[in-house]
């Protein structure tokens, strides 16, 4: 398959899907041509754009994708967990915010229906 088929297959622009190709987080090991490739170059998509979508910017995503290499897998599994850790933190802050707004809101919108009365 071509980006361009894979992209509309995943749901993925091809610009990100040759971003990732670049920067190394999908490998594209069973390229069959020039323009041809096979799912199994793109089976980490899920992963990798569940991280994106978290926060996690490309060098985190490379990191964490090629954590434990060096290491047993214990060691590996722990450091993943801290940075799932820190990017959810970040995401739970983030609602926390954007509640605090909604809040707010509704606060401002039942004010203006009392003073409606």
């Amino acid at each position: 398959m071509t980006l361009e088929e894979a992209g509309k297959r995943y749901g993925i622009s091809v610009r990100q899907l040759e971003l990732y190709l670049s920067g190394g987080l999908l490998n594209a090991k069973t390229k069959t041509g020039p323009d041809s490739y096979t799912e199994d170059d793109f089976e980490p998509l899920g992963l990798i754009e569940t991280l994106r979508r978290a926060g996690f910017r490309l060098e985190e995503i490379k990191q964490y994708m090629s954590l434990g290499k060096d290491q047993d897998a214990g060691s590996q599994e722990q450091l993943q967990i801290c940075m799932l850790r820190k990017h959810r933190n970040s995401l739970l802050n983030h609602i926390h915010e954007e509640q605090k707004l909604l809040d707010s809101l509704d606060f401002m919108i039942w004010n203006k229906k009392k003073q409606g009365k």
